[in-house]
């Protein structure tokens, strides 16, 4: 191992997200890409300055001496790893998390409070994603680095860390920007009183699983999951659950939830899918009182009117459109349609449908 830097220490976590279902999806296959993903970011490390302090399975411990070395490597991992000819079925994305501390020498490496920070700061992050620690972002913002701003996600509770984290997300021009809320413990605590919660579910999935290859349907649900990700999150949304074609997301207030509806369904209807295939998707909103971990009553209604809608539609329940009755929603219009009937279950509902109209 080379001299580890030592006093003022910034550390750089990596991890796979998502390394399990990937490895499930290529088996034998993903040796090579773990190979792969780790050549290209010890390149982007060392090229930097970066100390490895340790590596287990897909994630990286890395030392820098400087906090502007640091940020410089992770964004030119983050880089070499968008830019890489990925196969459509493997897909690597790798969230990161940095701390600037001082930290303890160890005979074979560091202790202390401030490597714990790193890594929990690393695991609240999402794949694609550079999420600094208060400490870390001040000597950042002070740098002034062309093309990367630093955009603050607020005070977050870290597993195991006493006081809240001041977490903020690195910004890098040409590179993904948007993401659902830093995977905290506070963020996993459900709101409470009344929120509106949107669920969407991908229309003829089974059929297509049949008529493309693995990698492409696994490519058409990438798609599709980004697309919606970046909408809801973009539009004050939080996901809480997702599920092969079928994501759950909540929010504050019903008018934010259906604007962010009708803006998923015009971004799927927009979008050029690969292999020429269109994605359709059913959408359902209801307002209610928030369940334990999102399982509920508000969520179960949510999920019938969403499997008695079609391709298209969003629809919604009284609830919801009697929140809406006094909101400006533009160019959006809300009509009743009475009893509905569920595809799977049969069951009758009562919806009401929010019309969009096709984006000039």
């Amino acid at each position: 191992m080379a001299a580890l830097p030592g006093g003022t220490v910034t550390f750089l976590f990596t991890d796979v997200d998502g390394s399990t279902e990937l490895v499930k999806r290529l088996q034998e296959r993903y040796g090579a890409v773990l190979a792969t993903h780790r050549g290209l970011l010890r390149a982007a490390f060392a090229e930097h300055g970066g100390t490895e302090v340790d590596t287990q399975g897909d994630a990286f411990f890395v030392a820098f001496g400087r906090a502007r070395d640091a940020v410089a490597a992770a964004i030119a991992g983050q880089r070499a790893l968008a830019d890489h000819p990925w196969l459509d079925d493997a897909p690597v994305s790798v969230r990161m998390g940095l701390h600037t501390g001082e930290p303890y020498r160890a005979e074979h490496g560091y202790t202390g409070v401030a490597v714990h920070r790193a890594a929990r700061i690393c695991t609240i992050a999402h794949g694609g994603q550079v999420l600094l620690s208060r400490s870390t972002a001040g000597i950042v913002d002070d740098e002034e680095i062309p093309g990367v701003s630093l955009r603050d996600l607020g005070e977050h509770l870290l597993k195991d860390i006493d006081r809240p984290e001041r977490i903020f997300q690195l910004v890098v021009e040409g590179l993904p920007s948007v993401f659902p809320p830093p995977r905290t413990f506070a963020q996993q605590i459900p709101l409470t009183g009344t929120v509106t919660i949107v669920m969407t579910d991908a229309m003829g999935m089974i059929r297509l699983s049949r008529e493309l290859r693995p990698e492409q349907i696994g490519a058409l649900l990438n798609e599709y999951r980004r697309l919606l990700r970046e909408v809801f999150a973009g539009m004050g949304g939080r996901e809480v659950e997702a599920a092969f074609d079928s994501i759950m997301a909540v929010f504050p207030t019903a008018k934010q939830a259906a604007l962010a509806a009708a803006a998923a369904q015009r971004a799927l209807a927009a979008h050029d899918w690969p292999h020429g295939r269109k994605v359709a998707m059913s959408v359902a909103l209801h307002s209610g009182e928030a369940g334990i971990g999102w399982v509920g009553l508000a969520a179960l209604r949510c999920a019938e009117l969403c499997d008695a809608a079609e391709g298209g539609q969003i629809f919604m329940s009284q609830a919801t459109a009697g929140l809406l009755e006094d909101e400006d929603l533009g160019d959006l219009a809300v009509r009743e349609l009475g009893e509905q009937q569920t595809r799977r279950t049969q069951l009758a509902v009562r919806a009401y449908e929010l019309l969009v109209p096709p984006a000039m």
